[in-house]
């Protein structure tokens, strides 16, 4: 009896490790099929998840996610022209390589996803879920290179005031009060989800503004044999 509870444990610690080593690989960017195997031949949809946003060049201030773009090979999907899950408050942008193959077809297509405004991008601290769905074109592994962007906005106010302009009618000198004006300004951060290997750890760029890791992939299964 003994015996049979030490393999009970060591079944359940295994258990254990491999359910958190799941967890950390999706935490960075990963496919979700929703227990449905994506087969050639076959229509379905599979989840792209972001798990996470940026971090800013000070280590410790999250950044949220603005806008994710990933690189489908035409061996997965030859036409996704439609591919994009559309997502509210998100414009969803699908554009062809420059680069073709020897019958002049693109050799891959880029989907883009770009928030509309800065209150729709993606909370740093929780992920987000970004739809393809296509007649998948060949079996096998694909690997899914991804760039994640993230931003940090700047408010530079200028101050009302009272300037002395020209009237261009009277040409005489007036004051004139000028309101406040609010400009917002950008610094852009980036993850490029590109490493084919799953099991590499993420790079961070000296100035601490750009981050490389390991690319999501995803298997495509060869259709039953009737």
């Amino acid at each position: 009896m003994k015996s049979l509870w030490k393999k009970v444990a060591v079944i359940s610690a295994a258990s254990v490790m491999s359910i958190g080593t799941a967890t950390s690989a999706s935490a960075h960017a990963g496919f979700d099929n929703r227990g449905v195997v994506p087969t050639k031949g076959t229509s379905s949809v599979v989840l792209l998840r972001i798990g996470h946003g940026c971090v800013a060049p000070d280590g410790v201030t999250k950044v949220a996610t603005h806008a994710v773009s990933s690189v489908i090979p035409a061996a997965l999907l030859a036409n996704p022209a439609s591919a994009a899950m559309q997502i509210p408050g998100f414009d969803a942008v699908v554009v062809p390589s420059s680069e073709k193959d020897s019958a002049g077809q693109p050799v891959s297509h880029t989907i883009t996803w770009t928030a509309k405004d800065d209150i729709f991008d993606i909370n740093p601290v929780g992920f987000a879920e970004f739809g393809i769905r296509g007649k998948w074109a060949n079996s096998g592994l694909h690997w899914i290179e991804t760039t994640q962007i993230c931003r940090i906005a700047t408010k530079t106010v200028t101050p009302a005031k009272i300037k002395t302009v020209t009237d261009p009618v009277t040409k005489l000198k007036i004051k004139a009060w000028f309101p406040a004006v609010t400009k917002k300004s950008y610094q852009e951060l980036k993850i490029s989800w590109s490493v084919r290997d799953s099991a590499a750890p993420t790079v961070l760029s000296a100035d601490k503004t750009s981050e490389t890791g390991p690319a999501p992939s995803i298997t495509i299964a060869e259709p039953a044999v009737k």
